[in-house]
């Protein structure tokens, strides 16, 4: 971890120390439950007031701690500043701003943290540092950017979530990102943001330009909204759209195309992402079955790593080492049956895109699909349930499981595109729906918003597969 000059945390901070660390800050931290020795305790005041927990900072070894009101009976160093969650903003603002390398910032509706965790395998994990597991918003962003190690690290990729208006703009402020990726626009938070107009608008904010804006990335489809396309128009030079298909006679230059391709041969199903950029070969990269999504975001992955100078070889090389992270598109087997876990969490995008590559590749056996609805999609939430049941086509032999009040609205759509009463089973909770899981034979599929947990269905006896 890099270490920080007292003095320079109290500048950037604009606070004052009322007594100096003896020692360098060893790093950060907002919870005392996993402190390090010599970090800086940030007492935050959120659904708890972090000033409570000074006291069991410095008796586990903090180096001292960023607050807004001293504790005068403690003899411990404390960084006395007006806001401190402001303050570990522009600590991180003013940290970044000292890194000679180039920062990556990622957003999207969903598939944010895939990209990222291609990305930092394709740039050299020795040389990458990236947001560590999806500590992406207005808290995450600081404590990610103030972990890179200014000596060791070429590349900083940094991921931006958001809940609602407004947030991105300050997220942007510290990451400065040299390269932008924009995964997709979906309906996603939709309680803070709105419509996916304001999805778009919002995700825009991190490509507002300024001085150290080098590339902005992003899939074709997100030209559907303004800012996108007007972005696109105004500003080419600083645009990369990625586009699925063949490139015509007639294309564009400035853009890159890939294609994903599936065959069947003797040996089982082989497949490929071709990817087309002006200026290089065709490259053709053999990579696993994968949802359209995810295809995406590896050719997001893999453009971006080109534009900043990585060698084809090492892409080569590099790329067979991603693996999904877990619940993240995870295959197990067991007893028979196939279980596809992607259940970190859903919006009606990666719900979407999550069921079509299950459905497609689970054609030909019995599929049970075990989905929990979706969180923060404001009032249009019922409807989008509704939408997305209306995507899901049954065979004869499926079973649909809906597990709570959101996912039954799902049943609607389900029944409108061919299902049939006897297919679907509505819960209240996921306990109800083990001894079907545990019964069936075929492929079982696993959806739903993080709070459900819907993991925890999934058989003891499921192992992962090697497929």
């Amino acid at each position: 971890m890099p270490t920080f000059d007292p003095d320079d945390l109290a500048l950037w901070a604009r606070g004052k120390w009322n007594q100096v660390p003896s020692k360098r800050i060893e790093g950060f931290s907002i919870d005392t439950r996993n402190i390090g020795k010599g970090e800086l305790f940030v007492a935050i005041k959120d659904q708890r007031d972090g000033h409570e927990f000074v006291e069991v900072a410095k008796r586990d070894g903090a180096g001292g701690a960023l607050v807004s009101s001293s504790d005068d009976r403690l003899s411990f160093p404390q960084l006395l500043a007006s806001d401190t969650l402001d303050s570990l903003q522009g600590i991180a603002e003013e940290y970044r701003k000292t890194f000679a390398g180039i920062v990556i910032g990622i957003t999207g509706s969903c598939g944010k943290t895939s990209t990222k965790d291609i990305l930092g395998i394709l740039l050299g994990s020795e040389v990458t540092h990236c947001t560590s597991g999806n500590l992406n918003n207005h808290l995450g962003v600081p404590l990610s950017l103030l972990g890179i190690e200014l000596n060791q690290h070429k590349f900083a990729v940094i991921e931006a979530g958001i809940n609602g208006k407004g947030e991105m703009q300050d997220l942007a402020k510290m990451i400065q990102p040299n390269i932008v990726l924009v995964t997709n626009i979906g309906s996603s938070h939709l309680a803070g943001l709105g419509d996916e107009a304001g999805v778009a608008s919002e995700k825009a904010e991190l490509f507002n330009p300024h001085p150290k804006l080098q590339k902005v990335i992003f899939p074709e489809k997100c030209l559907e909204h303004k800012e996108f396309s007007d972005f696109y128009e105004k500003s080419p030079s600083l645009c990369i759209v990625l586009r699925n298909g063949n490139p015509s006679e007639k294309h564009n230059s400035g853009d890159c195309y890939y294609e994903f391709r599936t065959e069947t041969n003797t040996t089982g199903n082989s497949s490929t992402l071709r990817l087309w950029r002006d200026g290089f070969p065709v490259m053709t990269f053999p990579v696993p079955s994968l949802s359209d999504g995810m295809v995406s975001n590896i050719a997001l992955s893999l453009l971006a790593s080109l534009e900043m100078g990585i060698d084809q070889k090492a892409l080569f090389e590099r790329l067979p080492q991603y693996s999904p992270s877990a619940l993240r598109g995870m295959t197990l087997t067991g007893r028979g049956c196939t279980y596809y876990v992607d259940c970190y969490n859903a919006n009606p995008t990666s719900m979407l895109d999550s069921i079509s590559f299950f459905s497609s590749q689970y054609s030909t056996l019995p599929r049970l699909f075990v989905l929990g609805g979706m969180e923060e999609l404001g009032e249009e939430e019922e409807h989008l349930h509704e939408a997305l049941g209306a995507q899901i086509k049954l065979n004869e032999n499926d079973l649909v499981l809906l597990i709570g009040k959101k996912a039954s609205w799902m049943a609607k759509g389900i029944l409108s595109a061919g299902g049939k009463e006897r297919q679907l089973l509505g819960l209240k909770d996921g306990s109800e729906a083990i001894p079907v899981i545990e019964d069936f034979r075929g492929a079982i599929f696993f959806k739903g918003s993080r709070a459900l947990k819907l993991e925890n269905l999934v058989p003891q006896w499921a192992v992962e597969s090697n497929e």
